[in-house]
């Protein structure tokens, strides 16, 4: 991705159209209608109206309830400050400083994402140590840009702008020039998938997914487990960090009640089989998987030590 990203603006000519009246003939100027103004105020109520539509995928997690789990809170906290790419450079820590995060995933040129943070936010510093030319804590310098009438700053390729000292978007380039066209615009209605923000939204959950299986490229999708994906269409599930553990529930959706059936089987399978616990490096407990109609209902859970040891295995993951 390039580390800066320009559109040009093209201005809009007035229309003129001649009429007849009364046998004279009379010029009427038409003037454009001017892009209505968005206030901060209505985004910080709904910033998932920034999301385009067509996503693939949608996340989102309680910062806060992720941080103050007992169990793997503090190793969180600690792998967040130490892999976001911004922070006391910019007045920023994750801990203290974000509440939410949510995401999307897109496949509009390859696979883009799309993110929203929810917290709070400096931009007189970001945009001083952009101009200062400051190494972050990740090793990269921020590039300071400007599109859709935005200050974009770029980050190891990743864009990101301050819509207000509580909200910032940050993306992929393609996403983010989808997101800000819509800021732009003044576009503010929610045009993401409405069965994706119902389970966002979904009440006393720390962490949620929505997945569209049916719209996912092939390619995005070799070298997942078999046993249970024919017939899937969609994936939703909730989680919560209370002790002791993890706990998550949801459905898997599938295109009739035999393919649901066949997916309940296999999905048991492939969740408690032992090399999927290697590979994801936690084991799953109290696993459940029932077809209901055209859906697999899914619980299972995870204990502390699991959990501590998949974020004792991040760094190594992540190089370091």
């Amino acid at each position: 991705m390039r580390s800066s990203v320009f559109r040009s603006l093209f201005g809009v000519a007035l229309a003129l159209s001649l009429s007849c009246g009364g046998g004279a003939k009379q010029q009427e100027v038409v003037t454009p209608t001017a892009a209505p103004v968005v206030s901060v105020e209505a985004i910080e109520r709904d910033p998932v109206v920034l999301f385009p539509s067509s996503a693939l995928a949608m996340f989102t997690v309680d910062a806060k309830a992720f941080y103050a789990s007992p169990s793997a809170g503090p190793q969180a906290a600690q792998l967040a400050e130490k892999y976001f790419p911004l922070g006391a450079e910019v007045g920023f820590s994750p801990q203290r400083d974000l509440d939410r995060a949510t995401a999307a995933v897109y496949s509009t040129s390859g696979a883009d994402a799309l993110a929203i943070l929810v917290g709070r936010f400096d931009e007189a510093k970001i945009g001083q140590a952009a101009q200062a030319k400051t190494q972050t804590k990740a090793g990269a310098v921020i590039v300071q840009s400007t599109y859709a009438n935005r200050t974009l700053y770029t980050v190891n390729n990743v864009g990101f702008t301050v819509v207000s000292p509580r909200l910032v978007l940050a993306g992929t380039e393609t996403s983010m020039r989808r997101a800000l066209d819509r800021l732009r615009d003044g576009k503010i209605t929610r045009d993401a998938p409405p069965w994706m923000l119902d389970t966002l939204g979904s009440p006393g959950a720390a962490t949620a997914a929505a997945v569209d299986m049916k719209s996912f490229p092939p390619s995005m999708l070799s070298g997942l487990p078999l046993k249970g994906m024919n017939g899937m269409t969609a994936v939703r599930l909730l989680g919560n960090f209370q002790p002791p553990g993890m706990h998550v529930a949801g459905s898997v959706t599938y295109v009739d009640p035999q393919h649901a059936q066949a997916g309940a089987e296999g999905l048991q399978s492939v969740l408690q089989s032992p090399l999927v616990s290697m590979a994801l490096g936690i084991q799953l407990k109290d696993v459940k998987i029932q077809p209901a109609q055209s859906d697999a209902q899914v619980s299972f859970s995870a204990d502390d030590a699991s959990l501590r040891a998949v974020l004792g295995r991040l760094p190594s993951m992540l190089g370091g």
